[in-house]
Formats: structure tokens, C-alpha cells, sequence
């Protein structure tokens, strides 16, 4: 049994502007909920022409973040690397905007990503779920190690 909450979230209104993370985050900081981490999963399964875990580095916590590349490193066994949006490109931004500790682990360099997005080629060829294993192994280790820490286990606020 975990000794911590864990949510898991589906957000509407993204690509309008993070709508539907916006309010929630909002509403978890307006009635003082407290929040451990974030782990933002959106675009998993395309692996790019390097397949490893791209960590996300602005719009996150460097804690969380450095975190959550210590579990692929012990759990996932996946190469990674950092990179940088350069917006608020998916619903972690939200929760950072709003005073909580957020990783975003995404499918490949920020510049490499899935070319059919938005298209009506989008579709499920060209996926590997081999490569969206990865991220779920990572989710995995991260609910875990963070709903059975001890108490305390904070990340600084960025």
C-alpha cells in the first residue's frame, strides 16, 4: 500500500493552451493540496533516429528532473539526454506555473519528433511500443519511489 496518493491525469484542451492541466493545477494550488512531483507523459512512442529518453529541461524542476534520470538510470536502463522546448510545450508547464515540481521525459530530441503529428498520416505506424515500454517502466518507478518515500522528500521550487 502506498504510503502517499497517487493521480494519474488526462488533460483536455492542450494544444489550446493547456487547458484542462491549467485548471487542475490551479485548483490543487488554490486549495493547498500538496504535490511531491509531477510526471508529465505526452508523446512516448516515437523513438527518432537515437531512440533514449530526452528529458525536457525548461518549464521543470532541475530536482525532479535529475530525480527521475537517476530511476531510468536504475530501472529503465536507457540512455538519455536533455534538451529544451523553448515554450510551454505540454501540461508540465502547468503544474511548474503553479508552484509544483514537474520532469517531462519525452519520446526524442525536441527537433526530432514524430514529423506526422497533427496530420493525417498520425497514426500508430511509425510507433514503436517497444520504445513507449521505456516510459512506462519509468512511470512506473516513479509512482513507487515517490509514494513510498519517507515523508520530507521534497524538490525546491524553481
Amino acid at each position: 500500500k502506498p504510503n502517499r496518493t497517487i493521480p494519474f491525469m488526462g488533460y483536455a484542451g492542450e494544444e489550446k493552451g493547456l487547458l484542462g492541466s491549467q485548471d487542475i493545477a490551479a485548483q490543487y494550488r488554490k486549495k493547498g493540496h500538496t504535490v511531491v512531483g509531477v510526471l508529465q507523459l505526452d508523446m512516448t512512442m516515437y523513438p527518432g533516429s537515437t531512440p533514449r529518453i530526452t528529458f525536457i529541461t525548461d518549464h521543470t524542476n532541475r530536482d525532479l528532473t535529475a530525480f527521475t534520470q537517476k530511476l531510468t538510470d536504475e530501472y529503465v536502463k536507457m540512455p538519455w539526454q536533455e534538451d529544451r522546448c523553448g515554450y510551454a510545450c505540454s501540461d508540465h508547464a502547468s503544474w511548474t506555473r503553479n508552484g509544483y515540481a514537474s520532469a517531462f521525459p519525452f519520446e526524442t530530441s525536441f527537433g526530432g519528433y514524430n514529423p506526422n503529428i497533427h496530420t493525417s498520416r498520425d497514426t500508430t505506424k511509425g510507433l514503436d511500443a517497444g520504445h513507449g515500454l521505456s516510459y512506462l517502466k519509468l512511470a512506473m518507478a516513479f509512482a513507487v519511489e515517490l509514494a513510498q518515500a519517507k515523508d520530507g522528500l521534497t524538490f525546491a521550487s524553481y
